[in-house]
């Protein structure tokens, strides 16, 4: 279950605008009264339910980062966890906001801040002095939050979170932080987590008191399970991993988060829910929730993470419906649950009041519909499905399109992706057969009965084709005249010109082929496309490229990949020693200028160095350098002047220079044509009588050699 579920509007998937920068542009973003040159920004708290949200957008490489660091504690008042938020604030910001969201009581103790005297009634606002490097608030915070529950997952009691005195389970603080920063570019605002002493927090969830933390890595994710030394488990660490990485793994619709943050929750609490997840992929179960049923609440609510689309109220519905349908059958194919029990989590669905419930009308539903008819229905479906491809095709298809889909998806959406599952894998006659039914079964009060033993192995006999995407691990490269290698993806940093060049994997984890059809976007525009079969248990590699020629920030998305591209101009080159070989030279001979170049930037550098001599230009040389990286560039200069001359290479942002030496014909010592002179001169030991000995003896010597 998700906190999101209790009405019709919190239904709707809330935009993650958690460090996302809105910045308007032009004269725009200059409020009235404001400094010319400056521009407004905007940062939105963790909504309470965002894993329906778009993915944070990532600052330009010549960013500033906001930091906002909240550090949970312990307080003596039940029911309140202590915060305090500490903020870094750049320097070319110039007017800070912040509001604080989260419900708290008593005062608060605000070090740099003031409150806002314009701010709204009822809204928490704090305004920076504009001089404090650190500013902080410190204020309880109200820990405890209470619902109703009913359906399916309802536990009986009230507590969605809650301080239990010797520990707590708490949503984390929420704030709204806006303000105004001179300079070109964008700011962005990071926020951390924590927990003084005992205690871990995550992007959307944190746990005061004593713990133990246990994590799986498996299927592209890192599972993370906190297990409260007040809590005792029915379901072993083992068990909870092997519910999450066998749905997981059968679950190809999408791109996964790299981390899963689970709290097994103690039982001594008079909880509202079974299981809650909430922000991307953070989630809670009560520790008397068993792993290995049809009824499994740890997969239901991984589910949820992976479910990225924004939901229309005509097919909300599918949102608790294929979380409870795909626990259900993902515990019989792993053999955690039989097919009596996933028969009977199914059967629900038959029963009034929800059996006559409207799936595509949430104001119709009776008795959480969406959990009982519509695991029903998205099984029934999904069985269809698979008989009219032969397997080739499944539920799991339409669920990725629903993910891939830009904007809110529809209940007209759905139909249209379940029509074109199956003639992809089987016929137009058989796609719109499936499809009619689908749409009865979702827009009227018609009901399915649940299938038996026998139908089902003539539909789920085979494992379905499963076919996902990912990026290979080395995917993202760079290549261009500065670089051809691998670049880091979070953002991909590029310089223009450069190619951005993307190895994509399809992977078929299911037992029968199954086809694909892969795209590449930019800012939402389809620029490429590949479509293929992979057979069962095999993969097939595409590589989409794509050249960037204008700086900006572009979305790339391919597959169900999702990337932010910054294209920044390169940085410059730095000249950093020049030497030259040899140092001293005749008028009219050359020396082989030699100069260090390097670039110290985060992105690729290039530009023109140039060769000067005396101030005089004689040769440039184009260069092109990675990031980090340094050469030499050389270049044979003639010198035609004698005397000391000045040889300099520049760069637009820096130079170096040294020097040699010309000497002229004339003048030149030790440097000529070789000639030696052969004049005997006064050579210490060496005097007249001297040399006519050593001339006769030379005489004698060769006589005798002619007459051998």
């Amino acid at each position: 279950m998700t906190g999101s579920r209790t009405t019709i509007g919190t239904r709707l998937a809330v935009a993650f605008l958690i460090a996302v920068a809105l910045v308007v542009g032009g004269a725009a973003a200059v409020a009235e009264g404001g400094d010319p040159g400056s521009e407004t920004f905007a940062f939105a708290g963790v909504e309470e339910h965002d894993r329906l949200g778009a993915e944070p957008t990532h600052a330009t490489a010549d960013a500033e980062t906001i930091e906002l660091r909240n550090e949970l504690f312990r307080t003596e008042e039940r029911g309140t966890v202590g915060v305090t938020a500490r903020l870094s604030i750049p320097d070319r910001v110039t007017e800070l906001r912040i509001t604080l969201l989260s419900e708290r009581t008593g005062p608060a103790e605000a070090d740099g801040f003031e409150r806002d005297p314009d701010a709204e009634e009822g809204r928490d606002a704090w305004v920076w002095d504009g001089e404090t490097d650190r500013p902080s608030i410190t204020y309880a915070m109200v820990a405890n939050d209470t619902v109703d529950g009913t359906g399916p997952l309802a536990a009986g009691g009230t507590y969605r979170f809650v301080d239990a005195g010797d520990w707590a389970l708490v949503r984390t603080p929420r704030a709204d932080v806006t303000g105004r920063f001179t300079g070109g570019g964008q700011v962005r605002i990071e926020r951390e987590n924590v927990v003084e002493g005992d205690g871990v927090a995550s992007r959307a969830i944190a746990f005061l008191g004593p713990h133990e933390e246990h994590v799986h890595e498996a299927a592209g994710q890192r599972f993370r399970l906190v297990v409260p030394h007040a809590a005792d488990p029915v379901a072993p660490p083992n068990e909870v991993f092997e519910a999450f990485e066998g749905t997981a793994t059968a679950l190809q619709v999408g791109a996964r988060d790299d981390e899963v943050f689970a709290v097994a929750a103690p039982g001594n609490v008079s909880w509202a829910v079974r299981g809650l997840q909430t922000g991307d992929a953070d989630l809670w179960v009560r520790d008397e929730e068993p792993a290995a049923t049809a009824d499994d609440i740890w997969s239901h609510e991984y589910v949820h993470t992976r479910q990225s689309y924004e939901a229309d109220p005509s097919v909300a519905w599918f949102t608790e419906g294929s979380a409870t349908y795909y626990a259900a059958l993902f515990a019989l194919e792993r053999g955690a649950a039989d097919f009596d029990g996933f028969e009977r989590t199914l059967a629900r669905g038959e029963r009034e009041p929800a059996a006559s419930s409207v799936l595509s009308d949430p104001d119709a539903w009776e008795d959480n519909a969406d959990y009982t008819k519509g695991s029903l229905v998205a099984g029934e479906i999904d069985r269809r499905i698979r008989l009219a491809t032969d397997g080739e095709a499944s539920l799991a298809t339409v669920f990725r399109d629903l993910n891939d889909a830009d904007g809110p998806v529809t209940g007209a959406t759905f139909l249209d992706g379940v029509e074109s599952a199956v003639a992809a894998g089987g016929d137009a006659e058989s796609a719109a057969a499936v499809r009619d039914e689908a749409e009865r079964l979702t827009t009227t009060n018609a009901t399915p009965d649940t299938w038996d033993v026998e139908a089902h192995e003539a539909a789920f006999g085979a494992t379905p084709a499963q076919v996902g995407y990912g990026l290979d691990a080395d995917g993202v490269r760079a290549t261009g005249e500065h670089r051809n290698r691998t670049v880091a993806r979070d953002p991909v940093q590029l310089v223009t010109g450069e190619t951005l060049d993307l190895t994509l994997l399809a992977r078929n984890t299911g037992g029968v082929d199954g086809s694909y059809e892969l795209s590449l976007t930019i800012d939402g525009e389809a620029v490429d496309a590949r479509s293929g079969t992979v057979a069962a248990g095999d993969e097939s590699t595409e590589r989409f490229e794509h050249a960037f020629t204008e700086p900006g920030e572009y979305a790339v998305r391919v597959g169900s990949e999702t990337l932010t591209v910054v294209v920044s101009e390169p940085a410059p080159v730095a000249v950093r020693d020049v030497a030259a070989s040899p140092d001293r030279v005749s008028v009219g001979d050359a020396a082989v200028v030699s100069a260090t170049v390097g670039n110290d930037d985060t992105i690729p550098a290039g530009g023109d160095v140039t060769f000067r001599v005396d101030g005089e230009t004689v040769a440039t040389e184009p260069v092109r350098l990675d990031a980090d990286a340094a050469a030499t560039v050389e270049r044979e200069v003639v010198f035609e002047d004698p005397g000391t001359a000045t040889v300099s290479v520049v760069a637009p942002d820096s130079e170096a220079s040294t020097t040699v030496t010309v000497a002229d014909d004339a003048s030149a010592d030790g440097i000529g044509d070789g000639i030696v002179d052969e004049t005997v001169g006064d050579v210490p030991g060496f005097g007249p009588a001297v040399a006519v000995v050593a001339l006769l003896s030379m005489t004698a010597l060769l006589a005798r050699r002619d007459g051998r």
